[in-house]
């Protein structure tokens, strides 16, 4: 199981954006949509390449509401303080949690390699990601 072990503090992007609320992902693979891995990796790349508008482009209405460039920029600037400068994304697991198709993104940093936790709604657009630690 992934848990999450680290609560960043000082974001306020919305509730389908909470990043590290406790989770418990199970291990087990699940079929995701066909486009869903692809789209998870886009939208990282996205964000690693400053791309904010286009990483928005991704989600769904309701994470629109939420989830801004700016909040975007800001929330991608965090992570690279914590982490270290994006170096590039590796593979990914496909997964449901609670009946919603998962894509675990392999994201590395210079300091550590991370999971980003993408949540596709059944229209195969992001209705919420979480940061997540890989095992």
């Amino acid at each position: 199981m992934i848990r999450f072990i680290r609560r960043l503090t000082g974001l306020r992007a919305g509730c389908a954006l909470a990043l590290l609320a406790p989770l418990t992902l199970p291990v087990a693979q699940a079929a995701a949509p066909a486009g869903s891995r692809a789209e998870a990796t886009a939208f990282v790349q996205d964000l690693a390449a400053g791309r904010f508008a286009q990483a928005e482009a991704h989600f769904n209405a309701s994470m629109r509401q939420h989830a801004t460039p700016a909040k975007l920029k800001d929330l991608w600037q965090f992570i690279e303080k914590q982490f270290g400068p994006y170096t590039k994304t590796d593979g990914g697991d496909t997964m449901s949690y609670k009946g919603q198709p998962m894509v675990i993104v392999h994201t590395m940093f210079k300091r550590q390699t991370i999971g980003l936790a993408v949540f596709f709604d059944h229209n195969n657009q992001i209705a919420g990601f979480r940061v997540v630690p890989l095992q």
